[in-house]
């Protein structure tokens, strides 16, 4: 763990035993040429329950949008998928820029549809988190932090990719998918690296605190090419309550057989962290980020999928309550539109099993 200064180790919050387990059921492969309202339905970056349907924004530059489907559950298993629509995120008329959409959620009450976009930093168009109303859009005020820089704020790609609606209904915790510039180097197969999850409260559209995440070392697959591409990053958060958090990390390893996904879940706990809002580095600073416990390691639940494949995996909400009393767990992936090979637009179905009800 370079250029950080912990104030307690990385222990568990928790053994994951007797607190949360999270129990696989079933799997849905979307149809690689579904279309709805015209549209093709892939990119499938993050999933939302809600009013018993799902939101899943779908990661398209040039056509931002959002889709409405009915994912039914009969028992343990996914009974159908249907995709009923398609709605956009912008109006082109009233917006300039590029985006590149990531996470969605609705806020409580109100319905309004809070999203994240990672921008294009190599081409110095700037992160963003809006919230589309029926009076229109409007953005969250990011600190200067986040401003993009040769030295300084996100790197290309790795800026808003997570994204949840606070425990309280208050607010939004928006989670980065790599390390600031300023905070030192990306995660390495050697190493981890700090990230951050800021929250901001809807009455002020502003950031008011943050804590510093550890994100896990890359994934090291030896199959690999010495010259293969590498990536890793937080791609999902989720509140379980009003200190726990359920994340979702990915690493990506190219030109492997199996596709190159790991993928692990972890319950975090922020009781007694740091506030990082006002550290321009975290480097070589006495902080106490965000304790860990690892839930699941994708990769020993995939001889158990239909399909024997772990995707690009970058969503996760709460579903409906099972027959058992148990709260459900939706997982999907984005398939980039196959433009770099085949890939699935997977749905995954869990059984959450906690020690607490889930409110």
């Amino acid at each position: 763990m370079r250029s950080y200064v912990f104030l307690a180790m990385l222990a568990p919050a928790f053994a994951h035993s007797a607190d949360m387990q999270l129990k696989y059921l079933d799997e849905a492969i979307v149809p690689a040429d579904l279309q709805i309202d015209g549209d093709k339905v892939g990119g499938l970056s993050s999933i939302e329950y809600t009013n018993g349907k799902y939101l899943l924004i779908a990661d398209d530059s040039k056509k931002p949008r959002y889709f409405q489907a009915n994912i039914g559950i009969s028992g343990k298993k996914i009974e159908q998928v249907q995709f009923e629509k398609s709605l956009p995120l912008v109006d082109k008329k009233n917006h300039s820029g590029v985006v590149d959409p990531e996470s969605l959620r609705v806020a409580p009450g109100s319905g309004d549809i809070i999203w994240t976009s990672e921008g294009s930093v190599k081409y110095k168009h700037a992160p963003a988190i809006f919230m589309q109303t029926r009076q229109g859009q409007v953005n969250f005020e990011l600190p200067t932090m986040f401003d993009i820089t040769k030295s300084s704020g996100p790197r290309h790609n790795a800026v808003f990719e997570g994204l949840t609606v606070a425990h309280s209904g208050q607010g939004i915790w928006v989670s980065a998918e790599g390390a600031l510039k300023q905070d030192g180097e990306e995660s390495s197969i050697e190493q981890g690296s700090m990230v951050r999850i800021s929250y901001f409260d809807f009455a002020s559209k502003k950031m008011q605190k943050q804590f510093a995440y550890y994100l896990e070392p890359m994934v090291n697959r030896p199959e690999a090419k010495p010259d293969a591409f590498r990536t890793t990053g937080l791609v999902e958060i989720l509140q379980v309550n009003e200190h726990q958090f359920l994340t979702m990390e990915r690493s990506y390893t190219s030109g492997i057989a199996d596709g190159g996904n790991d993928v692990s879940i972890y319950l975090i706990d922020i009781k007694g962290i740091t506030d990082t809002s006002r550290m321009t580095s975290l480097k070589n600073q006495p902080l106490r980020p965000a304790s860990k416990t690892l839930l699941l390691d994708m990769a020993t639940i995939k001889h158990q999928l239909h399909s024997k494949h772990i995707d690009n995996l970058e969503g996760m909400t709460f579903g409906p309550v099972l027959d058992n009393g148990n709260r459900s767990l939706l997982m999907v992936s984005d398939d980039n539109f196959n433009v770099h090979g085949k890939q699935l637009s997977q749905i995954l179905l869990f059984e959450v099993d906690t020690a607490q009800p889930l409110r």
